[in-house]
């Protein structure tokens, strides 16, 4: 049987829920863990997250700018050829008069990672999982899933795991 190996793509909103809950200068220990997911690369975010995050100015930006570039995925051909057609679909997701609107770059490297994978010389296999502290349509109690639309309904649509901070923390059996 292969192994499986997670890879966790992060949202803002779950480094702002852990910053809003367990500040660093407080609560080292989660933190540390994932530092230690990012050097083991099993912990990515894309640009436009680091972008949104380090306008501001708390702990959080020193903490993300501590971490470097690597884990950091920037705008590629596949996701230029995918949000158009995400936007077309679902007009309501990206919101170009935010000046910050990572939401459907987290979606679109998550479709690339999971519709691109390389050649693996192992036999352990790569399961994406986006993390994020959003809530979906039906966990909002909206009648019109679409009338706001959020990260764990794209995932929904295009097939593609989705949880929250602490599902990942339990996942790693992590304990505080």
């Amino acid at each position: 049987m292969d192994d499986i190996n997670t890879i966790y793509i992060m949202d803002s909103s779950s480094f702002i829920h852990l910053r809003r809950i367990n500040p660093i200068d407080i609560y080292k220990t989660p933190w540390e863990k994932l530092r230690n997911l990012i050097a083991e690369g099993r912990l990515i975010t894309h640009s436009q997250v680091k972008e949104e995050i380090t306008d501001g100015e708390d702990f959080l930006v020193e903490w993300v700018r501590e971490q470097g570039n690597d884990w950091v995925y920037g705008v590629t051909a596949y996701q230029n050829k995918i949000l158009p057609k995400i936007h077309k679909k679902y007009p309501k997701f990206i919101k170009p008069e935010n000046k910050h609107d990572a939401d459907p770059f987290i979606v679109a490297l998550a479709c690339e990672k999971k519709n691109t994978r390389p050649l693996q010389m192992t036999f352990a296999k790569n399961e994406y999982v986006v993390v994020s502290n959003e809530y979906s349509a039906k966990n909002r109690n909206l009648q019109n899933k679409w009338e706001v639309v959020k990260i764990p309904d794209f995932c929904e649509v295009y097939h593609i795991p989705c949880i929250d901070l602490f599902e990942c923390f339990r996942r790693e059996k992590w304990e505080f």
